[in-house]
């Protein structure tokens, strides 16, 4: 039987849309963010969290291509936000690291967004917040098994088979 019978999901997807639109406006946000591209965002955010990388790196980052990644960093070099550091032994290897700009940026980004989430935190309980994590774990799970089915048939592949030793 399916579970899902009798449950109105487009009825559903639009009431959550409605109550959650607001997110989706940028007065809500620190509008600095608003002149960057999700990639670079995610290529800015990489960066401050490992505070280096290499093009290989940033790319597997923001599941892109390695040219689309070397877009990516050209126009982050262009808004001053990262460098290219050569290796004084290897002239090959190119190590990309966040400006001070980026830095002190990020760290005015990050202040934000820890605000509005301990403004979340200081309302829900201890069990509200656990199990609010949960379903965004399952949530997820469900959302990247749709994007990568295989990764899903590769699981149910991969199963444990006991062995009797004698």
């Amino acid at each position: 039987m399916d579970t899902n019978e009798g449950l109105d999901l487009e009825g559903l997807l639009f009431s959550i849309m409605d109550e959650f639109r607001f997110m989706f406006f940028p007065e809500k946000w620190s509008s600095s963010f608003l002149d960057y591209s999700k990639n670079e965002i995610l290529a800015l955010l990489y960066l401050y969290r490992y505070r280096n990388a290499n093009m290989t790196q940033i790319s597997e980052y923001i599941n892109a291509p390695l040219n689309t990644a070397t877009g990516v960093v050209n126009r982050l070099e262009n808004k001053k936000m990262i460098e290219r550091i050569r290796s004084s032994e290897d002239r090959r290897i190119v190590q990309i690291t966040l400006t001070e700009k980026a830095v002190k940026h990020l760290k005015e980004e990050i202040k934000l967004w820890e605000a509005y989430l301990n403004k979340i935190y200081l309302v829900l309980a201890d069990e509200e917040i656990a199990a609010a994590f949960n379903i965004f774990l399952k949530v997820k799970a469900v959302l990247t098994e749709a994007k990568n089915p295989e990764i899903s048939e590769d699981r149910k592949k991969k199963t444990v088979k006991k062995i009797t030793i004698e």
